[in-house]
């Protein structure tokens, strides 16, 4: 068999080798079974051509992150050879940005990879730019575990992005590679993966681990589910079987038929600390990867579920309704677009609205979503034009607001849904614009940014257009009690009160699964009172244990149950000079605090037949 599978690795080396300079396709390989210290070698044969020098990138930015990632960063001893193993000369110019000699005569380009998950030279959890573990890479030869974002390993030359590319992957015969890009599987050893371009192949995703793979179809496309659960926590039965029924209602939700034939999901579940501190998922048009804590348990269906909810949904946007910026995005020096409220805002919103539409959430639970989403926006800056940050992104003044395109973003998703919806008579709906926009654009035809609006305006109602320029463009504060009155909801601002809190403090994991006080920044009077710092050991309140899986219990308790005069302990842990973690206790009385009220936001106990007609239109299905 070792004898076969290494022959058949020969074959398809010579194969590249010796076309590699007649035809216009990259080939690339990556051996998986060479990694050694978190690097992995790559190969690249590149399109033939003249010039007498070609440039090799590697993404600096790339779609779904909006932040700088810098993957020339983890690139080292690049070689560029000719067809008789001759050295060309190369030139780093930049961090991803390669000069090398050519002429005709360039025929390899080779490299070691290493990987954004682990700490290495130049690259360490106190540095800038940590990249976010969905959007990076990762490679551990001891679990035999390789995500693989495919940008995160393969380049471009300057000029031929848009060339095809065939990637042939070896790796070990107990591993499987999971990805939504076409594959073909030369041996039990040899993999082959291809895409019509960079575009596409950035879009792909590949994870290779021991196999837990299930699929099912879901009325035109076959989805399947990858899991990596390094303690067998989770299983792609348990993921499919738990998202089985969303997927269903969105499929419903997007008209009966789906804009892609298949669908992937990658999920890589951790059992340690990442760089960042952080979790979640980047979205791409086939797929989406997932890095989430294996520790949350019981909890970690759920996670994966709302998760899913949102990143499903961008099958719509970007796939078929996308920018200039985005069709041909610049990895290099992006241009963002100024249109975040679409791609992430009505995601964000139709993930909640799918849910209470097709009876998987109860309209109780959706409206309190919205309150959520309306305490959530008011942590940003309120007078700020969403297309002015969402175009300049990646400016520092901006980027600490980028998570509010999936609270204010979301409302506004909720704001258009309800105007198209009542000028419609209830005819019509955001989901209806979003097929309408699908089918002027498509996933070939990008539109220009300062004409969307104008585009949206025609397919509606004027009065859409002036709120997209008034509320989106503009910096107006959202009109939700005029907006919610129309479905028969009321609205109720907050307003200034004294309320009973735990000190405002930030609280987060650390690698033992304790609760741990991450951030004093927001901390109140009370907080001060009790003598909370960074880092300290969250043991217990009030006589009542604090861990992973109570903490919501006990915190909901306090709040219930403690009033202003209360005498307060808390129990922590705290390093002392000499880094020795010591029980300390903290004492206080409880003090009612000035704070704002949360909003309120209910169901009219008797709305006209107008309202109930378009709350009807609104959250229920046909």
């Amino acid at each position: 068999m070792m004898i076969k599978n290494s022959l058949g690795l020969m074959l398809l080396l010579c194969t590249f080798m010796g076309i590699a300079q007649t035809t216009d396709s990259y080939k690339v390989e990556i051996d998986l079974t060479a990694a050694k210290d978190d690097k992995v070698p790559v190969t690249i044969y590149p399109p033939q051509s003249d010039s007498e020098f070609i440039e090799y990138h590697m993404s600096k930015v790339v779609p779904g992150t909006y932040s700088i990632s810098d993957f020339g960063r983890f690139v080292t001893d690049l070689t560029a050879t000719d067809a008789n193993g001759n050295s060309l000369s190369v030139e780093q110019v930049s961090t991803n940005r390669w000069k090398i000699e050519n002429s005709g005569k360039l025929t390899k380009i080779s490299y070691l990879v290493n990987d954004s998950r682990d700490e290495c030279e130049g690259y360490t959890s106190d540095g800038e730019n940590v990249v976010f573990d969905p959007g990076g890479t990762d490679i551990n030869e001891e679990k035999q575990l390789f995500v693989m974002n495919t940008f995160g390993f393969i380049g471009y030359v300057d000029g031929m992005k848009m060339n095809p590319y065939e990637v042939a992957i070896t790796h070990r015969p107990e591993i499987y590679g999971a990805s939504a890009l076409k594959k073909s599987t030369n041996s039990d050893t040899v993999d082959t993966f291809t895409a019509a371009d960079f575009n596409f192949l950035a879009d792909g995703p590949i994870l290779y681990c021991m196999p837990d793979t299930v699929s099912r179809q879901i009325s035109n496309a076959n989805i399947s589910v990858s899991v990596f659960s390094p303690n067998g926590i989770l299983t792609a039965k348990d993921v499919m079987d738990n998202i089985y029924d969303l997927m269903v209602a969105q499929t419903d939700y997007l008209g009966g038929e789906l804009p892609v034939d298949r669908y992937s999901y990658l999920i890589i579940l951790f059992d340690d600390m990442t760089l960042t501190g952080s979790y979640g998922a980047l979205e791409h048009s086939y797929s989406s990867l997932y890095f989430l804590p294996e520790r949350a348990g019981d909890r970690i269906s759920g996670i994966v579920r709302d998760v899913a909810s949102h990143e499903f949904f961008h099958i719509v946007t970007p796939l078929n309704i996308h920018a200039e910026q985005i069709g041909n995005f610049n990895y290099i020096e992006p241009e963002m677009s100024e249109h975040l409220w679409l791609y992430e805002g009505v995601t964000e919103y139709s993930s909640m609205h799918v849910q209470v539409k097709y009876g998987l959430n109860s309209p109780e639970k959706f409206i309190a979503e919205i309150a959520e989403k309306m305490e959530g926006a008011d942590r940003y800056p309120a007078d700020v034009s969403f297309t002015e940050m969402s175009r300049r992104i990646l400016e520092p003044e901006f980027e600490p607001m980028y998570g509010n395109v999936y609270q204010k973003g979301a409302l506004i998703g909720m704001c258009l849904d309800l105007y198209i919806l009542k000028y419609s008579n209830g005819e019509k709906d955001l989901q209806w614009l979003m097929r309408q926009l699908a089918k002027k654009y498509g996933k070939e035809v990008s539109f220009k940014d300062e004409e969307l609006f104008a585009d949206i305006t025609d397919l509606t109602y004027p009065e859409v257009g002036e709120f997209l320029k008034t509320y989106v463009a503009g910096k107006e504060p959202l009109p939700f009690e005029e907006v919610l009155s129309w479905a028969g909801i009321e609205y109720t601002a907050p307003t200034q009160t004294k309320v009973i809190t735990a000190g405002n403090i930030a609280l987060g994991l650390n690698g033992d699964n304790q609760i741990i006080i991450t951030s004093t920044d927001q901390m109140n009077e009370f907080g001060e009172a009790m003598g909370y710092k960074e880092g300290d050991i969250l043991m217990s309140i009030k006589g009542m244990e604090v861990t992973l899986q109570n903490a919501g219990e006990v915190f909901g308790n306090y709040k219930e149950n403690t009033f202003a005069g209360d005498k307060v302990i808390a129990v922590v842990g705290r390093e002392n000079k000499k880094g020795k973690v010591k029980k300390k206790k903290l004492k206080a009385k409880a003090m009612a605090v000035d704070a704002m009220s949360g909003y309120e936001v209910s169901f009219m106990e008797d709305p006209s037949e107008d309202q109930q007609a378009l709350l009807d239109a609104w959250i229920t299905a046909d």
